[in-house]
């Protein structure tokens, strides 16, 4: 746009005499309206059947759409990785998938739901017994569902390639009763603010995700909890009424 100019260091744009600030405002999450769907009677009867699923087991749990870009894939070959390097987690781990059909019309994404099935497949018939299946995935757009799973992960998996935010990284420390780990994209949206009480992963590296996974499923229960609670605390700071009053207090400024 002729006569604008962009002082990118202060995000200030300037055409034609007027000023504009430019900020970001990470969204965020209603925490009192998860947290009362976490306790509600349904929610709470998935939890009661999830559990009695893993029994005694140690517990993954990823909930996305299912699409690309949320590296599903890759996500499922770590896990198989960690079976394969790690033959004691074998019918001692399970991996719960939450995922969301999407685009379902759209070729991509048809392809893409196959490939989900195809190593889920694979990985079930290669390590799986009558009394244990390595991975589960819950097919179904049920909020409720997927919060229930939550509540009961050890470790939660993050793995997107790109994206905006992806509030389930928030969500996922804010109802989990177990102290559980976050394994989380460093392309994630959510990273920057999350990083310091995470194990980070880049979204293409298969092995280093596996390593996490299994980092996490190992920690020391203090380091555990201490992480848990810093992410929920993180998380906490900046509810939703947090990033709305910033927004307005800015606006203010300029007033």
């Amino acid at each position: 746009m002729p006569d604008t100019q962009i002082v990118w260091n202060d995000s200030v744009i300037t055409h034609k005499g007027l000023r504009c600030e430019a900020k970001v405002y990470p969204m965020t999450i209603n925490i009192p309206e998860i947290q009362r769907i976490a306790t509600s009677p349904r929610a709470l009867a998935y939890e009661d059947q999830l559990r009695s699923t893993i029994r005694d087991s140690k517990l993954i749990v990823r909930v996305d759409r299912a699409e690309p870009n949320r590296n599903i894939v890759r996500g499922f070959r770590a896990y198989e990785l960690l079976l394969t390097h790690h033959p004691e987690l074998l019918e001692e781990i399970s991996f719960f998938a939450f995922l969301v059909p999407s685009r379902t019309h759209i070729r991509q994404y048809q392809r893409y739901m196959d490939e989900i099935n195809e190593i889920t497949n694979n990985i079930n018939d290669r390590y799986g017994t009558d009394t244990w299946k390595p991975i589960q995935i819950f097919l179904d757009n049920n909020y409720s569902q997927a919060i229930a799973g939550l509540k009961l992960y050890d470790v939660l998996l993050v793995n997107t390639i790109i994206e905006g935010m992806n509030l389930v990284a928030k969500e996922g420390p804010i109802v989990n009763a177990r102290e559980g780990v976050l394994v989380l994209s460093e392309s994630c949206g959510a990273y920057p603010q999350l990083k310091d009480h995470v194990l980070a992963v880049s979204p293409t590296d298969i092995q280093g995700t596996m390593d996490a996974l299994f980092q996490g499923l190992n920690m020391a229960t203090s380091e555990r909890r201490q992480k848990s609670k810093d992410l929920y605390e993180s998380i906490s700071k900046e509810d939703i009424n947090a990033w709305l009053c910033s927004q307005l207090e800015d606006i203010g400024n300029l007033l």
